[in-house]
């Protein structure tokens, strides 16, 4: 373990240099530690320690003659043992509560007031992984016909999400057709998750030749094209413009482009998400601990939430791996715990409901 292999003043300095080049974003020197060393340290003995760091993985000198800046190892060691639970002030707190509360637009709306509020308290990208459509209870089925045999089809949860997605069906209807089907699938349906309505559904397929009705042949065609495809997880991102506006992205042109790319590529930062903050409770992912070249000199603080019963999805925030911490880490499991009681208070708003 990292908090075995160095002494108390070796532990000082480290947490000094991580905690200036958080503040500042200048690499760190003996002579600015020496002013602030509790142990009356020389600028030569801090910059033997440093040097020892630095050849332990803790530190790098970007430059000969520059000071020295945390790794990614630095900062893990910072997080996991030098900063203790700082907690928010109980102003903060209420803040956080008047903010993440049942209110007119559903979940989806709880979902972007969380994204935003994230952002703002924060000054990184704040993102909010919506629950899993495929376990979400059914309330309302609608079509609208685009061209002949091609139908957009809207499915809403009871949480109020919405997919929309193109079908193309055997038979082309009219308006008041298309009403009837989505009338008789919504009676047929309403109530059932999206996996239990393909379920049951592949189930009614097999007996299709053996029904007469006309309208329930095109309803359960339709319904065959809409519920075939899983549908991907929303994410409700904020902050982009912020985050991509420090220093770090400023300087390098090219690397704030490909991090803005991968940001707007939906359904693989979903994945990318979800697999660095799987388990439970508060996840850290630091630079390179994602293993993902596109989130080089990113870290990820996230936490997931839930109705109560049920684990529903993600929320958390990324930034440079130069970020407060501490009170970071404070902020997200707050807001954490606000939206899962948010959505537990409202009831019938999860899958399982």
């Amino acid at each position: 373990m990292d908090s075995a292999l160095i002494d108390s003043r070796s532990r000082e300095i480290l947490e000094q240099t991580v905690h200036l080049f958080i503040t500042t974003g200048e690499p760190v020197g003996s002579r600015t530690l020496s002013k602030l060393n509790s142990q009356g340290l020389s600028p030569a003995t801090i910059r033997n320690i440093m040097s020892d760091l630095e050849g332990m993985g803790f530190l790098y000198q970007p430059h000969a003659s520059a000071g020295r800046v945390p790794t990614d190892r630095g900062y893990r060691f910072y997080v996991g043992t030098l900063i203790g639970g700082q907690g928010l002030p109980p102003a903060d707190e209420h803040f956080i509560r008047e903010h993440i509360r049942p209110s007119d637009g559903g979940l989806p709306e709880l979902m972007r007031r969380t994204s935003r509020l994230l952002s703002n308290m924060t000054g990184m990208v704040g993102f909010v992984i919506g629950p899993d459509f495929s376990h979400s209870v059914l309330r309302h089925v609608d079509f609208v016909r685009l061209a002949p045999r091609r139908i957009l089809v809207m499915l809403v949860s009871s949480a109020g999400q919405v997919i929309h997605r193109v079908a193309e069906i055997p038979e082309d209807l009219g308006g008041e057709d298309l009403a009837q089907c989505a009338r008789y699938l919504e009676e047929q349906f309403n109530g059932f998750t999206l996996i239990e309505a393909r379920e049951v559904l592949l189930l009614r397929m097999k007996e299709l030749e053996l029904v007469v009705n006309r309208l329930v042949k095109n309803a359960l065609s339709i319904a065959e094209a809409a519920f075939s495809e899983r549908p991907a997880a929303e994410v409700h991102l904020e902050g982009t413009s912020r985050m991509l506006g420090e220093p770090e992205f400023v300087r390098n042109v090219d690397r704030a482009q490909q991090l803005f790319a991968t940001l707007e590529e939906r359904h693989r930062l979903v994945s990318i998400l979800n697999a660095c903050l799987e388990g439970a409770g508060l996840q850290i992912v630091i630079g390179s601990e994602a293993h993902v070249p596109d989130l080089e000199g990113i870290s990820l603080i996230g936490a997931r939430y839930s109705d109560g019963d049920k684990e529903l999805g993600a929320i958390g925030i990324m930034g440079p791996t130069r970020m407060e911490y501490a009170r970071h880490i404070s902020v997200v499991d707050c807001i954490a715990c606000s939206l899962s009681a948010a959505i537990t208070e409202v009831g019938g708003n999860g899958p399982n409901h």
